[in-house]
């Protein structure tokens, strides 16, 4: 395991734009899908949030977890039988009914990442679970699952939402990041927890929020999204983020020492290493925040104007940042809202669409619908 390296890469001269990798989009119509997990027999299995309607009726809560399989070798997932719920009806919810963000974003279902052996760990979020008897949230937790038997027990339960995990399958040990806490946390499979490190404030004095997580193979060290937490403008307006404010550090997990790896970043939002050290960031917008909405704005009108729900669409992008010297390169950009990336077998995997599904919006080219997706990019 290596310390963690003072060099840093700055965002200032993006260089290479020309895109060193095929992209296509391989599944539609998805509900705010979220982590990716690639099977060794090249089969995804894949979470999605769910709408955001909070119910009492089981039966019509839309988070999944699920196995994708393209069964005609058509290079998508998108006809009859290609999708295979592994559990379904999990709860949903949104930031902007919920707890009056500003933002038009689902939580529910999250993360998910393979065990390699048929097991599988993803993060649930349910606040309307109530709460257990020493007063921490029932329904935060991350859970176990399997292919053959489905939903298994709760490995752990925390406070606050938890953004992203990572798996080192040589040491077994589960890395996870936290909405609530600025830092990683590493969990045994017995779900023993061991805090990793903390993180100071960003530059504006906001909350540096993890948001992603990932495991650099050729080092042993932990790379970490932070997401600029909300800090007020010149003028007293409170902004979801802070352009430029925004990182990835790398963190070493046996001493919890960190440093900046990339930084300048607007919204990175998740992390990806490849086995030769490169790293992939996905940015959720390269904008300024856009107006937030109002908490009573009715997300389910079909008459209703369109409306960004507080970030700037259509201005996602991910990024490779060479493991050697190079300049950082665009892959993709123009994406609308981005959230996850997986990478396996030089391909990247990249969840996007957050929102209401349906819910009008304006696109590159006028009026258009949220609709969750995913591509996958071919690394050359």
């Amino acid at each position: 395991m290596s310390a963690a390296p003072d060099a840093t890469v700055a965002l200032e001269n993006p260089g290479g734009v020309a895109p060193a990798a095929a992209t296509a989009r391989v599944a539609s119509g998805l509900q705010n899908p979220r982590g990716v997990a690639v099977l060794p027999d090249g089969r995804l299995v894949v979470v999605e949030a769910g709408n955001g309607i909070e119910t009492t009726d089981a039966a019509q809560e839309t988070g999944r977890v699920s196995v994708f399989v393209d069964l005609n070798e058509d290079g998508d997932y998108d006809d009859a039988g290609e999708i295979d719920p592994i559990v379904s009806q999990i709860p949903s919810y949104n930031t902007l009914t919920q707890f009056g963000t500003g933002h038009d974003e689902v939580g529910g279902a999250g993360d998910i990442v393979s065990l390699g052996d048929g097991r599988m760990l993803f993060t649930r979020d349910d606040p309307a679970e109530g709460y257990l008897a020493d007063g921490r949230p029932q329904g935060i937790n991350v859970v176990e699952l399997s292919l053959e038997s489905g939903l298994g027990d709760n490995l752990i339960v925390r406070n606050a939402t938890m953004n992203a995990l990572a798996f080192d399958d040589a040491a077994e040990v589960l890395y996870v990041v936290e909405s609530g806490a600025n830092g990683p946390i590493a969990v045994t499979l017995d779900g023993t927890i061991r805090p990793v490190a903390e993180f100071s404030p960003l530059g504006q004095g906001q909350q540096a929020v993890p948001s992603g997580i990932a495991l650099d193979p050729t080092t042993g060290d932990v790379l970490v999204a932070l997401f600029s937490g909300q800090v007020d403008d010149y003028f007293g307006n409170v902004l979801s983020f802070w352009p430029g404010a925004s990182k990835i550090v790398r963190v070493d997990p046996a001493t919890g020492r960190y440093s900046d790896a990339i930084t300048g970043l607007t919204t990175a939002v998740d992390v990806a290493v490849d086995d030769d050290g490169n790293v992939f960031v996905v940015e959720l917008t390269s904008v300024w925040p856009s107006a937030k909405m109002p908490r009573d704005f009715d997300l389910f009108d079909p008459d209703a104007a369109p409306d960004p729900g507080g970030y700037t669409r259509f201005a996602g992008s991910v990024t490779m940042y060479p493991a050697v010297d190079g300049d950082p390169v665009v892959l993709a950009n123009g994406l609308d809202l981005p959230t996850n990336i997986t990478y396996a077998d030089r391909a990247l995997y990249v969840s996007i669409g957050q929102g209401t599904p349906g819910r009008r919006i304006i696109g590159p080219t006028g009026s258009t619908f949220i609709t969750g997706e995913l591509h996958r990019i071919e690394l050359e």
